[in-house]
């Protein structure tokens, strides 16, 4: 069977004009059988049509800030740097995906994003809106687990690891705050923020908070997860 292509999305570095991408995404999605394309953020409507069309999924990566005014807020002081490139592009090529009803992969700020183009709201700043939150920017190593979450029953997350609880790893401190209609949140982290978000309306299309791809070459991996996504595409 032919292997999937699989988009991922560039970090854009606006002032250097350059555009780039960790290897953990690549290997992650290697591993698991995709075909491994960089996306570089463009504005051209027809370019961004033939991206949506080229790949059979998309891996919506990590990255700075999205812009509040995409869900409706004005910037509060806590707010980082934020991409008006990767906002625009990851905005319009999300939507054609789930017109299409292909795999979508958020990981990070790509789980924050799609929340956002699918109608939802986040956390500008844990600090200043969950009193009790937990320490969600860890200093170790990017592969190493800080914290745990739980898994909604039921869900694609909790039927792919067959698990009540996952470790993750945690590098962020913007969160989901109103989930997009039509998703559900699939784990919770112990201070109550939404670590995972799912649609019940495509195949796949499903968002985490942590840094799965980190774990790529570790012995206690997230690799049920990558499988399942290469597959959804694979069977588009």
């Amino acid at each position: 069977m032919k292997k999937p292509i699989i988009g991922i999305t560039c970090y854009v570095e606006i002032k250097d004009e350059r555009q780039r991408q960790n290897e953990t995404y690549i290997q992650a999605v290697r591993k698991a059988g995709g075909v491994p394309v960089l996306l570089p953020a463009v504005e051209s409507e027809d370019v961004i049509q033939a991206h949506a069309h080229l790949i059979d999924g998309l891996l919506v990566s990590g990255g700075p800030d999205m812009d509040p005014q995409y869900f409706g807020e004005q910037p509060v002081p806590e707010l980082g740097p934020v991409n008006p490139v990767m906002d625009a592009y990851e905005d319009r090529l999300i939507r054609l995906l789930l017109e299409r009803d292909k795999p979508i992969l958020g990981i990070c700020r790509g789980e924050q994003v799609l929340n956002v183009v699918a109608g939802g709201t986040l956390f500008q700043d844990l600090r200043r809106s969950v009193p009790t939150v937990l320490k969600h920017g860890q200093d170790v190593p990017r592969w190493f687990p800080s914290h745990k979450v739980r898994l909604l029953p039921g869900s694609k997350l909790a039927t792919l690891f067959g698990v009540e609880e996952l470790a993750v790893n945690s590098f962020h401190h913007q969160a989901v705050a109103q989930v997009a209609p039509g998703f559900v949140a699939s784990a919770y982290a112990p201070d109550g923020v939404i670590e995972a978000i799912e649609s019940q309306n495509h195949r796949f299309v499903l968002g985490v908070q942590w840094h799965p791809e980190c774990m790529w070459n570790q012995a206690k991996n997230y690799d049920q997860l990558f499988n399942a996504f290469i597959r959804a595409a694979q069977e588009g």
